[in-house]
């Protein structure tokens, strides 16, 4: 007994220096950036979150209340502050890494390597980079619905069952990359070998895909189509590599390695699981449970990035758990170390880009704020960053008045919220037509509309000769902290 009581404390232990390793970089490595402040926007502006179910926020793109709801809600939480959503991230990634090795088990898998494919799950650099991405969440959010389904299907109970179901709907309304979860289920039919659980997975498959078709159904009806993104697509050739890609760094990274470090690991590590895709019923629904999450990307386009394959990462963790089972435990260690300092560095990295990032956003808040003050309401930023505008309304630290005015950034593609007053005389830098199809949302009486692409966007003569009011605010990154200087008498002056 006391062996056993020593045994678990150990394990307790090291789960728990597992969690706050990983935790340490979503205190550190992540902030509002990219996609994040469209969704702010939508949780600050709509006064019923509820209306991401019945109504398109999203131009036409995509249809993903759940996480909309989440994010509104994480939103009043914090007031605006980052802390509610890194939270928020960590668990939902910590629940999926659980969820993982539950399933495993649930499966047949034994102990320890369930543990070892959540482990490796939770430490890998790649997946961690998706999570510190809040835009990821619904990428998170479908994947932890998934699993829970899943595993809620493998255990025994009638209540287990209605959860499994009701889950489902979570994943199918979190992102439509969950729709593989129909099969999923079959072929975790496939694997069982007892009639009274294919019986059960049967009879469950079936309110999974009348399920997916009413998902189906009221996404068209509120898309008013198939929705999607309308930028170019990759050729064959370039999906074929983009889905390799996010193979190889799945299972070891993005950074710091370099891409010929990561994919002679990352391929060489897949291609050590073939011995045990001959011997292991396991790792063959593993494999296939990888290969059936990738079919909905190349819908997506141009599939690059963590966040596509988070859910792919998952069969493919279990399946490198299950090819160290004859290797050694040591190894199983030194791999997990690995991926753990990986990630550490990785982490650290990306937290001097948070503070960049940040440091910029602060300067230009600075910037358009001491403006204001002094009249004006219109501002170009020099040296900014995407969406800027909407980072700087957003922030609680911006006096109300910046709401009146625009920040115009450098970079072509950005979103500005639109103040009514200012319109008219800004819609010669809008995208026109809108970028396609989610140019111009609609947040309660607000509008948040996307500026001209850089081949489109006006050239700075006549945005002067247009808008003569307009100050130029160019961030010097050079600086620290980065600091900010007024430059429109000089530009004038050419």
């Amino acid at each position: 007994m006391p062996d056993l009581r020593t045994r678990r404390l150990f394990w307790t232990v090291l789960a728990l220096l597992l969690l706050a390793l990983v935790g340490r970089d979503f205190g550190l490595a992540t902030t509002f950036l990219g996609d994040d402040h469209i969704f702010r926007a939508f949780a600050r502006l709509e006064r019923n979150p509820l209306v991401a179910f019945v109504s398109d926020k999203h131009g036409g793109e995509y249809y993903r209340p759940v996480p909309m709801v989440l994010w509104w809600l994480l939103e009043r939480i914090g007031g605006g502050r980052r802390w509610p959503f890194a939270l928020s991230a960590f668990l939902l990634h910590a629940s999926c890494a659980g969820l993982l090795s539950l399933v495993a088990r649930r499966l047949g898998v034994s102990r320890a390597t369930s543990a070892l494919a959540g482990a490796l799950f939770l430490a890998a650099p790649a997946q961690r980079e998706a999570a510190l991405w809040f835009s990821a969440s619904t990428d998170l959010a479908a994947a932890a619905a998934m699993l829970g389904s899943l595993a809620c299907l493998l255990s025994k109970g009638r209540a287990a069952g209605i959860v499994a179901v009701v889950l489902a709907g979570v994943a199918f309304f979190s992102k439509e990359t969950a729709l593989v979860l129909p099969l999923l289920v079959a072929s975790i039919g496939w694997y069982c070998r007892g009639a009274e659980i294919r019986r059960k997975i049967g009879m469950a498959l079936v309110f999974y895909c009348v399920l997916a078709v009413a998902y189906l159904a009221v996404r068209t009806w509120i898309l008013r189509g198939v929705g999607g993104a309308a930028d170019p697509r990759a050729p064959w050739w370039a999906l074929a590599v983009q889905l390799a890609s996010g193979w190889v760094h799945a299972v070891t990274c993005y950074a710091p390695l370099p891409e010929w470090a990561a994919w002679s690991l990352g391929g060489a590590a897949l291609l050590g699981t073939g011995y045990t895709l001959r011997r292991s019923r396991p790792a063959a629904l593993a494999a296939l449970w990888a290969l059936l999450a990738v079919l909905p990307l190349p819908a997506a386009g141009w599939v690059v990035g963590a966040r596509y394959f988070y859910f792919c990462a998952a069969g493919l963790m279990l399946l490198v758990a299950l090819a160290l089972e004859r290797a050694g435990r040591w190894l199983a260690v030194i791999l997990l170390a690995g991926e753990l300092g990986l990630g550490w560095v990785a982490a650290d990295k990306r937290a001097g880009e948070v503070r960049l990032y940040r440091q910029v956003v602060a300067a230009a808040r600075d910037a358009v704020s001491a403006g204001v003050t002094k009249g004006h309401r219109l501002f170009l930023v020099r040296g900014s960053v995407k969406d800027l505008d909407l980072a700087i309304k957003l922030d609680p630290r911006s006096p109300a008045a910046v709401r009146e005015a625009v920040a115009i950034p450098d970079v072509p593609a950005s979103f500005v919220w639109v103040p009514h007053a200012q319109a008219e005389r800004l819609r010669f830098l809008f995208a026109n037509p809108c970028l396609p199809p989610s140019g111009a949302y609609r947040f309660g009486d607000e509008r948040i509309v996307g500026l001209a692409r850089r081949e489109e966007a006006p050239d700075l003569d006549e945005v002067l000769a247009k808008l003569p009011d307009l100050r130029i605010i160019r961030l010097r990154l050079d600086a620290h902290p980065v600091a900010w200087e007024d430059r429109t008498a000089d530009y004038l002056a050419k």
